[in-house]
């Protein structure tokens, strides 16, 4: 269940919070289905933020870092028609999914190599359960797309003071319009607020785990990392 699992993730920044309270200040960041989580957790956090400060919450849980924003590397925020089977077979997979959950059957597959750093084992390989890509195809082409057109993505980031998203314009999972059409109707805090965007010319979608190629020097962790040091400096200015 998606909720169930942003919910697990307000709950792991609230207590890495109240653990690392004498710290500057973090930042949440996800790649792919990882950014789509962090973009809905967002709300919960902020929510939470709210009552520390107008005192609705234990003394105790009153200190917290600050918060910088949130970093996505290509957000799981649509889906490219393409890559959706026919519709008779999504049906078909989605009856399976009920029955056999944990069964990978024609789902995507999570190569080894996506391991970060490579020699983890702690990330998942192979094809993906049943479950989890109906959940997937669900977010990506109707919760998102509607929570645009609906407006709630405002709601949703409402006191967000800042959002870097760095996608590549060769994704072929995501569409890039997909994520500009969110990307656009995130609010900022105050006009103090940063929104930026990368787009990585000739990148696909797992240009996350590999060193870009062409004319870029840097991987996109090193913009990340430029993105969070930026946010960081304004703590110690």
């Amino acid at each position: 269940n998606f909720d169930d699992l942003v919910k697990h993730v307000v709950e792991f920044a609230q207590q890495m919070s109240g653990k690392f309270s004498r710290s500057k200040g973090f930042a949440m960041c996800g790649c792919s289905l990882g950014g789509a989580l962090v973009s809905f957790a967002v709300g919960g956090i902020l929510a939470k933020r709210r009552n520390s400060i107008n005192g609705s919450m234990p003394p105790e849980q009153n200190e917290y870092p600050d918060f910088y924003g949130i970093a996505l590397l290509a957000p799981s925020l649509g889906v490219n028609p393409g890559a959706i089977p026919p519709f008779p077979v999504v049906t078909a997979l989605k009856a399976l999914s009920f029955c056999m959950p944990s069964r990978g059957f024609m789902t995507p597959i999570e190569h080894p190599t996506y391991a970060c750093p490579p020699t983890s084992t702690r990330n998942y390989s192979g094809h993906w359960p049943l479950s989890t890509s109906s959940m997937l195809l669900d977010l990506t082409s109707n919760r998102v797309p509607n929570d645009v057109i609906a407006g709630n993505v405002k709601q949703t980031m409402e006191g967000l003071p800042s959002l870097y998203v760095i996608m590549g314009d060769k994704d072929e999972i995501i569409p890039l319009q997909s994520v500009l059409d969110w990307f656009d109707a995130v609010p900022l805090s105050s006009d103090n607020g940063e929104k930026m965007l990368t787009v990585l010319e000739g990148a696909g979608h797992g240009f996350f785990h590999e060193r870009l190629k062409g004319s870029h020097k840097k991987t996109a962790f090193d913009y990340l990392f430029e993105y969070l040091n930026t946010r960081a400096k304004k703590d110690f200015e």
